[in-house]
């Protein structure tokens, strides 16, 4: 139903299949109302729709709408195609303070109508605590019956309980038990109305945290460009809104980085083909009815717009960048971004271990990036010193151990960087090499790097372990990579090093003959081989760098198979996305060895999708 397609940590791309197509998620689908189509559903189409949202209790409600959904379907009523999902009616629900509508006949509705995606009718509250309790306790028991009668029809059930954080994890965790299709994270629209944007983030992150990753994740009526980056960042894979419509009633014209009013403007700073087309003047004194949609068509060209750029950004691995660059054009997305360095622990579990491209800098929360955050807890933990003393290094150019003079030093040189301390025989991994800083960094930044450095260098202890540079490279970043004590079980007895001609950067390393990984150029981290995956499975305990395989995946494996998630029983939970894996049976027989695509959680949750593309597997004898 839901699979993986691409990652840049929580963020994904994502194919949900519905009966009437796929969707690419991320993607944002347009609010149609069935009496008002100023824009129609196919010529949204054409600038990106992939799917539309329209409301099953205003057609309930209107007798010939009912009449005609019900005789000819929901996608006869709006003259529409492709994938559509209803809403039930919670937000009229919320704003009249009743609605005449059963939540279980709402439900038999949408599926009769032949919706691809119905909703549930979900208690959407602001108030006190108790109140917003006994709503989400009768919003779970809805969802709980109401899932009987989805039919074929995916069944989104909407996730409330307002700011309260224990509210909304009760929430998520009971209607995760609950066999849905998808969950909305309901009840922000207030919130985005009053730009209390630290507040979505909380709601986010806390519903996230309980949700299964194998099921896309809506946040109803987020519909403003200025939130999908954010959003997506945090796992969102679908977005909804009436904004384009609504701001165009008023005059308001949506840009990525805000909005304005028809009046306050002089030009039009866009280039969609209504700006193209019409000038400011001409704009302005169009006909009520036809600015509208002139508006409206604009505002839809700029979302579709912002969702493209946000699906790309995670293709490239730049999701973080585009967040933090899209924070600075408003306070409370600045406050917002601020409230993710509460949840870097949780955040890095699902960071890749490398990128395309490179670490960019864009102020002061790039520092606290959760793979900043596993770079410094890693060196911290998995380290080893090769000398008694210990060296200060100012940054120098990348990478530092160019500078010969570093690398014959008796000493464990260290570096002091805008990410902190960085052992010189870690200077090539990333994203130490592969980043980006100015020559001059803010404060809150050099603060922050100069207690990680101190922290760093006062655990330092000296030894007497005194290896050639090459040598203690690859056991520093085997260490770092695979855990401590890798690198001794990996290179014993004579070791070989193979450097590449033209770089002079290590390519292979044979050890008493043995390839046992290989090193990338673009990142300075191993792919490691079997006669590696040999030594390390024998070095660390089980469950450690494990993926714990069903019987029935074991011959397709061993004849060179990936692996899905659907056949992975366990798996070790300091794995992470694009790590080096061994393979093994339940009896921890080895099998193969490759490199993951998600994590444990995710291995575990998804019933589709690839979780380890395997490189090479054991050959039985």
């Amino acid at each position: 139903m839901f699979e993986l397609r691409a990652r840049d940590g929580l963020a994904r791309i994502g194919v949900l299949k519905t009966k009437h197509g796929r969707i690419s998620t991320p993607t944002i689908l347009p609010v149609v109302n069935p009496h008002f189509m100023p824009i129609s559903p196919n010529e949204m189409l054409r600038m990106g729709a992939q799917v539309i949202i329209t409301n099953s209790y205003i057609i309930y409600k209107d007798e010939k709408l009912k009449e005609k959904a019900l005789k000819n379907g929901l996608h006869s009523l709006i003259s529409f195609n492709k994938p559509i999902m209803t809403d039930s009616g919670s937000f009229q629900m919320y704003i009249y303070g009743s609605i005449d509508v059963d939540a279980i006949e709402i439900v038999k509705f949408q599926n009769e109508i032949k919706s691809d995606i119905g909703t549930i009718l979900d208690v959407f509250l602001e108030g006190k605590y108790e109140e917003m309790k006994k709503g989400v306790i009768e919003t779970i028991e809805r969802a709980r019956e109401s899932v009987k009668y989805k039919g074929d029809m995916l069944l989104a059930t909407t996730v409330q309980g307002g700011t309260y954080k224990d509210l909304r994890r009760r929430c998520s965790r009971e209607l995760a038990k609950i066999d849905a299709d998808l969950y909305p994270i309901g009840g922000v629209v207030p919130l985005m109305e009053k730009q209390r944007y630290a507040d979505l983030v909380e709601i986010i992150i806390t519903s996230k945290r309980e949700l299964p990753p194998s099921k896309p994740v809506h946040l109803f009526g987020a519909g403003h460009p200025m939130v999908f980056p954010i959003a997506a960042l945090l796992g969102c894979d679908l977005f909804d809104s009436s904004a384009y419509i609504k701001y165009a009633k008023d005059d308001r014209l949506i840009f990525p980085d805000g909005t304005a009013h028809l009046n306050e403007l002089e030009e039009l700073p866009c280039s969609c083909e209504i700006c193209s087309k019409y000038d400011i003047n001409e704009l302005k004194e169009m006909e009520r009815e036809e600015r509208i949609k002139k508006i409206a068509y604009h505002n839809l060209w700029q979302i579709f717009n912002e969702i493209k750029r946000v699906r790309q950004a995670i293709r490239e691995g730049t999701i973080w960048e585009l967040a933090e660059r899209k924070a600075i054009a408003h306070p409370s997305l600045i406050e917002a971004m601020a409230i993710l360095r509460k949840y870097k622990k949780w955040l890095e579990k699902w960071e890749n271990i490398s990128r395309k491209r490179a670490f960019m800098y864009t102020g002061s929360n790039s520092i606290h990036r959760p793979i900043v955050y596993r770079l410094n807890k890693r060196i911290m933990e998995r380290y080893t010193t090769f000398f008694k003393n210990s060296v200060v290094i100012n940054e120098a150019r990348k990478p530092y151990s160019r500078n010969k003079r570093l690398t014959e030093l008796e000493a464990n040189c260290i570096v002091k960087s805008p990410m902190g301390a960085i052992p010189l025989e870690l200077d090539e991994i990333y994203p130490v090499a592969q980043s980006l800083f100015p020559k001059f960094i803010d404060s809150d930044t050099r603060n922050y790097a100069r207690k990680i450095f101190k922290k760093f260098y006062e655990s330092l202890k000296g030894n007497e372990n005194e290896k050639e540079y090459d040598i203690r490279k690859i056991i520093s970043v085997a260490d770092y990579q695979f855990g401590k004590g890798a690198g001794q079980a990996l290179f014993k007895g004579k070791i070989e090093i193979i450097k590449s001609k033209k770089t002079g950067k290590i390519r292979n390393v044979i050890s008493n003959g043995e390839h046992v990984v290989s090193m990338r150029a673009h990142d300075g981290f191993f792919t490691l081989k079997m006669k590696g995956a040999i030594r390390l499975h024998s070095h660390f305990s089980f469950p450690k760098m494990r993926i714990v395989v069903k019987d029935d995946a074991i011959p397709f494996i061993r004849d060179g198979k990936n692996l899905f998630a659907k056949f992975v029983i366990d798996c070790d939970d300091g794995l992470r996305p694009y790590d080096e894996a061994i393979i093994v049976s339940k009896n921890d027989e080895l099998i193969a060895v490759g490199q993951t695509i998600m994590n444990r959680d995710e291995m575990l949750s998804f019933n589709r999708g690839m979780a380890v593309k395997i490189r090479e597997a054991l050959k039985t004898k």
